[in-house]
């Protein structure tokens, strides 16, 4: 996939949209997908198919927005047109000859080759212009190339290209608004290209419904707002798809609209159970956390017990230890007191002793004998 459209495809769409917008005053605003694609990845882009410019349009707002060049299938008989046919070439563009079936089979085989080499297809599945403002019945090409080719489908809707260069409206009229959106659409695992070209329809005639409403400048009585007042008078391309397709397309589109609300359903509810199982997870995180928290707190505050238990302790410890010095000096000091005392008691005695007198003393100075003891008489 090239990082820029080559040459000739700057060549064609900036004159048609040059013109356009300096000489005629155009405006396009265009409201992109939710999830934009990435550039490198192939699409095949559909759009509704109203004006001879309309894919020039679109073109340039899928590069300038979306950064795909397209690579349109257009019609055989616009490479004969001189000039025009060279630049077509030149730009990508897949010649499709639509009266041929292997004319169709090889223009397929073509666009197959462009989307497995990362490029992106640009088809009209109506094949013509609208003759009378109404969605023309699909054909199943664009759906068959998306599911063979594994891509998904850019639905590009717009309204307002009418008003030049269309069956009602010959010459662009001045400061035209052409309003635009750009859908994406995966095709789902089992789906085959009549289910699929369904959604496709669903998508353009739901956007048709609200660019038709919110479109800027209003003008129901336009012999473009559709349905045409004057209706052209349908190609024969037109007439096949009516009589080929418009039996079948309604039932095709509600069957369609059904799934889609089917699968809208099952995606919401995947959507709610996946936010679900997200609420747990973070709730089992957020508990984990918490417990985690709760583990710490309690090994911090059982390191601060013990902490302050040792601190306590040693207190405890240093204050016994003081007590016991304080004991001590006081047992020391008593027992020292004790000893004097015993001491002076001592002395006292001594001094005492000293100063009684004996029996054997005098008390003139002079010993005397004691009388020895009277002996028993015995008769």
């Amino acid at each position: 996939m090239r990082s820029r459209p080559p040459l000739p495809w700057r060549l064609l769409v900036g004159a048609v949209v040059g013109f356009l917008r300096w000489l005629r005053g155009w405006r396009v605003r265009v409201r992109p997908p939710e999830v934009a694609p990435p550039s490198t990845q192939p699409l095949v882009g559909v759009f509704n198919h109203t004006s001879a410019i309309d894919g020039f349009l679109i073109a340039h707002a899928v590069w300038r927005g979306l950064g795909h060049w397209v690579q349109p299938l257009v019609k055989a008989e616009l490479f004969e047109v001189p000039v025009l046919g060279t630049l077509a070439r030149g730009a990508g563009a897949t010649p499709v000859h639509r009266s041929e079936g292997a004319g169709r089979e090889l223009a397929y085989d073509d666009a197959i080759a462009v989307l497995r080499g990362g490029g992106t297809v640009l088809i009209a599945p109506e094949s013509t212009t609208t003759h009378d403002g109404s969605l023309l019945p699909l054909r199943l090409g664009a759906a068959r190339l998306a599911l063979e080719a594994g891509v998904d489908v850019l639905v590009v809707t717009h309204f307002g290209a009418q008003r030049g260069f269309s069956p009602v409206v010959r010459f662009p009229e001045r400061g035209v608004t052409v309003t635009m959106t750009l859908d994406v659409l995966t095709p789902y695992p089992d789906e085959d290209a009549t289910s699929l070209t369904g959604r496709i329809a669903a998508i353009m005639l739901d956007r048709s419904a609200e660019l038709r409403d919110s479109y800027p400048d209003r003008q129901p009585d336009a012999p473009w707002w559709p349905p045409y007042a004057a209706p052209a008078s349908p190609t024969a391309v037109a007439r096949d798809n009516l009589e080929r397709y418009q039996d079948s397309m309604a039932q095709t589109i509600a069957q369609a609209r059904e799934r889609m609300a089917r699968y809208a359903l099952e995606h919401d509810l995947e959507q709610r159970l996946a936010e679900a199982r997200e609420r747990a997870h973070a709730a089992a995180v957020e508990l984990a956390e918490a417990r985690d928290r709760a583990q710490q707190a309690t090994a911090e505050l059982a390191a601060r017990s013990r902490e302050r238990a040792e601190l306590m302790a040693e207190h405890t410890r240093e204050r016994a230890g003081s007590l016991t010095e304080q004991a001590k000096d006081r047992v020391e000091d008593l027992t020292e007191q004790a000893r004097d005392l015993t001491e002076q008691g001592r002395e006292g005695a001594a001094q005492l002793q000293d100063r009684l007198p004996t029996r054997n003393d005098d008390p003139s100075g002079a010993e005397s004998e004691q009388d020895p003891p009277a002996a028993d008489s015995d008769g």
